[in-house]
C-alpha cells in the first residue's frame, strides 16, 4: 500500500522558494519510505517542456507512521511561515478503510497544526 498526498500552499508566500524549502525540510526528515514529487501541470500549448506547479507538491509514503512523521514536520516547518497548507490524500480508493480514518485524523493535524496562528 502507497498513500499519495498533496500539499497545497497558499498564501502570499506561498511561492517557488517556500515550496522548495518545505520540500528541503521534509527530505532532511529522513522519513522512510517518502517520496516528495513536484506536480506536473498539463502542457498548454507552446510549452517547451514541463512545467511544475509552484505551490504543490505530492509525497507518497507507504505507512501512517511515515504519514504522521510528515504531519509533524510540516507543523515544525510552518513555525513563522506565511502559508497555509491545504493536504488532501489523493488515493483514498486504495487505502483500507481502517487506514483511512487514521489518514483523515492526522490530514486534519496537518491542517489544525498549519492554520492555528493564521
Amino acid at each position: 500500500m502507497s498513500i499519495e498526498l498533496e500539499l497545497h500552499l497558499e498564501g502570499e508566500d506561498a511561492n517557488e522558494e517556500m515550496l522548495s524549502d518545505l520540500i528541503y525540510w521534509l527530505e532532511c526528515a529522513n522519513i522512510e519510505g517518502l517520496t516528495v514529487a513536484r506536480k506536473e501541470l498539463p502542457h498548454k500549448k507552446g510549452d517547451m517542456g514541463g512545467l511544475s506547479d509552484p505551490a504543490t507538491l505530492i509525497t507518497i509514503v507507504s505507512t501512517v507512521v511515515a504519514l504522521a512523521d510528515i504531519a509533524i514536520n510540516v507543523a515544525s516547518w510552518q513555525k513563522n511561515k506565511e502559508v497555509v497548507i491545504d493536504p488532501m490524500l489523493k488515493n483514498a480508493a486504495e487505502v483500507s478503510q481502517e487506514n483511512e480514518a487514521k489518514i483523515q485524523a492526522l490530514l486534519a493535524e496537518i491542517k489544525g497544526k498549519a492554520n492555528k496562528d493564521k
